[in-house]
């Protein structure tokens, strides 16, 4: 979902801004301490959420709200503030939540999954990611055109770590753990990276990849995975984990025996 922030503390502002870009619901964020590049901002762009401070120098969220919502009458707005009295007129608005600052990631996480007006995701181009039993991965329903089956094992390391940069030498140690690495197998290894690499590219997904040198790494928010949603509390995701995890690669048992023990 694409959201707005609006806090006329800069500093408060990109923290929370900085704590929204972390989370997987969310794929776009803006943030404004100037309500009226704000006001501009929702007019002419598409935006799902709001998220309005209500004690703000020369104006205030209430107000704020009250001119968005002419705009875009289908605007999910949430309110943060340190001042309790102000929850009444914010309910009289029909505003979407109310959170108490200093918010955290759970708290707009609940606001997000309880929206008064629901945001259906749409995606030109999906990515949708199976990691309970045997480790899919399909690009618009059809399973990804991988050249290399290695490859669908590197990007299935990448989905393990979730977003973490991994070295060459760590994929190479944990990849073919048995293997002496030689300079063949670096190079192996750098064909596997161009063929996931450019898969991606050809299917316009390429920012999926995340990559500096020595180093690369995935942008979680943008697939659909079992096991992330699982990590989030999904109800659909807890219920379908079967007791297996990436079922064809030996060294996901470690992240099995975490998910077994709850304890990621």
């Amino acid at each position: 979902m694409k959201v707005v922030s609006v806090d006329d503390e800069k500093i408060i502002l990109d923290d929370f801004v900085e704590m929204l870009q972390g989370m997987d619901e969310i794929s776009e964020v803006h943030g404004f301490t100037d309500c009226n590049e704000a006001i501009s901002y929702i007019r002419d762009n598409e935006v799902d959420v709001a998220f309005f401070d209500i004690r703000m120098r020369g104006t205030d969220g209430i107000t704020l709200a009250k001119r968005a919502k002419i705009l875009k009458p289908s605007l999910n707005i949430i309110f943060l503030t340190a001042y309790p009295e102000y929850s009444l007129e914010a309910m009289r608005i029909h505003a979407s939540g109310y959170l108490m600052k200093p918010a955290t990631c759970e708290d707009v996480r609940k606001e997000l999954h309880d929206l008064r007006m629901p945001v259906e995701e749409t995606s030109e181009t999906h990515i949708k990611v199976q990691c309970f039993g045997n480790f899919e991965v399909y690009i618009d329903g059809y399973p990804c055109p991988f050249k290399y089956i290695k490859t669908k094992e590197l990007f299935a390391y990448l989905v393990d770590r979730r977003g973490a940069y991994c070295t060459n030498g760590e994929i190479l140690a944990t990849l073919w753990e048995d293997k002496e690495v030689t300079v063949s197998l670096e190079n192996y290894l750098r064909n596997l990276v161009s063929d996931l690499r450019s898969v991606f590219k050809e299917k316009k997904l390429d920012d999926v990849i995340i990559k500096k040198k020595g180093q690369i790494g995935i942008i979680p928010k943008l697939i659909d995975c079992d096991y992330y949603r699982w990590m989030d509390g999904d109800p659909v995701a807890i219920n379908a984990f079967n007791g297996e995890y990436m079922t064809q690669y030996s060294w996901a048992e470690t992240t099995l025996a975490g998910i077994e023990n709850n304890n990621l």
